[in-house]
C-alpha cells in the first residue's frame, strides 16, 4: 500500500496487519514506521519509493515478489496544495492530479493482472468528503478534482474488472484527526465551522477509518465494488 507511513494510511497499515494480511508500505521514508509496526509485532515489510518520480508498476511488481503474492492494493498518498485556482501554477495542479488519479491508475494497470491470475482481488482508493463538495472551506481545487475523478476511475475499472474477481471501491474520509490536517485544525476559523457541521460532533480518528479499509479489503466486499464508502460523522448529511 501507498502512504503507509503517516497519517491514515499508517492507520489502514496496521488495521490490515493485525487482521492477518502480509503487508508492504511505499512511502519516501517508510522505515520508522516499519520500525514501529514490528515492535508491535507486525512483520511489515518497508519499500521505499517516491511516487512522484518512481515508476509505480515497478513498485507494484515489487511488492509482488517480496510478498509472495499480491490480493489487495491501497492507494492512500496524497499531497495538496492549498491555494484558489486563479493562484495555482499549473506545475502545482499536475502534481496533485498526478499523484492522486494518475498514480491509482497506474498502480491499478499493474496490479488487477496479478489478481486476475489468483481470481481474487480488492483494490481501494482513498477519496474524501470533497468528492463531493467541491472543496472546504481553504480553496483545495486540484485536491477536490483528484479525489472527484477517481470515484469515475473506481467505477470504470469495477465494472470492467469485475469478472476476474476484483473488486474496486473508494473509501471517502471526512475530517480526520492526521498531520495533513493539522493546519486546519490550527486555525480556530476554519476547525470551529467543520465540527459544527459534523453531527457526531468531532473529527474522525485515523484508526475509525482504517476499520472500514479492513472491511473493504476483505471477505466482506464480496458483493460490493463500484462504490463510494462516506466515512464522515455524518458531515454529508448536514
Amino acid at each position: 500500500m501507498t502512504g503507509g507511513s503517516r497519517g491514515i494510511g499508517r492507520a489502514i497499515a496496521e488495521a490490515l496487519l493485525r487482521k492477518g494480511f502480509r503487508v508492504a508500505i511505499a512511502s519516501r521514508n517508510p522505515e520508522e514506521a516499519a520500525e514501529a509496526l514490528k515492535r508491535e509485532g507486525l512483520p511489515v515489510l518497508a519499500l521505499k519509493s517516491d511516487l512522484e518520480a518512481d515508476d509505480p508498476a515497478g513498485l507494484v511488481e515489487e511488492a509482488h515478489r517480496a510478498l509472495g503474492g499480491l490480493h489487495a492494493l491501497v492507494h492512500a498518498a496524497a499531497v495538496n496544495v492549498r491555494k484558489p485556482a486563479l493562484e495555482l501554477s499549473y506545475e502545482e495542479w499536475r502534481r496533485v492530479l498526478y499523484l492522486h488519479l494518475d498514480v491509482a491508475f497506474l498502480l491499478a494497470q499493474a496490479a488487477a493482472p496479478r489478481m486476475a491470475e489468483a481470481g481474487w482481488g480488492r483494490i481501494l482508493f482513498l477519496g474524501s468528503v470533497t468528492t463531493f463538495t467541491g472543496g472546504g472551506p481553504v480553496p483545495i481545487p486540484a485536491y477536490t478534482t483528484a479525489k472527484t475523478a477517481l470515484l469515475g476511475l473506481t467505477r470504470a475499472l469495477a465494472k470492467e474488472w469485475a469478472p476476474l474477481g476484483i473488486r474496486v471501491n473508494l473509501l471517502c474520509p471526512g475530517y480526520v484527526e492526521t498531520e495533513f490536517t493539522l493546519p486546519v485544525r490550527q486555525n480556530p476559523e476554519l476547525y470551529g465551522p467543520i465540527t459544527a457541521r459534523i453531527p457526531l460532533g468531532r473529527w474522525a480518528k485515523p484508526e475509525e477509518i482504517a476499520r472500514v479499509a479492513v472491511a473493504l479489503c476483505g471477505e466482506e466486499a464480496e458483493y460490493l465494488t463500484g462504490q463510494a464508502v462516506v466515512v464522515d460523522g455524518g458531515f454529508l448529511a448536514y
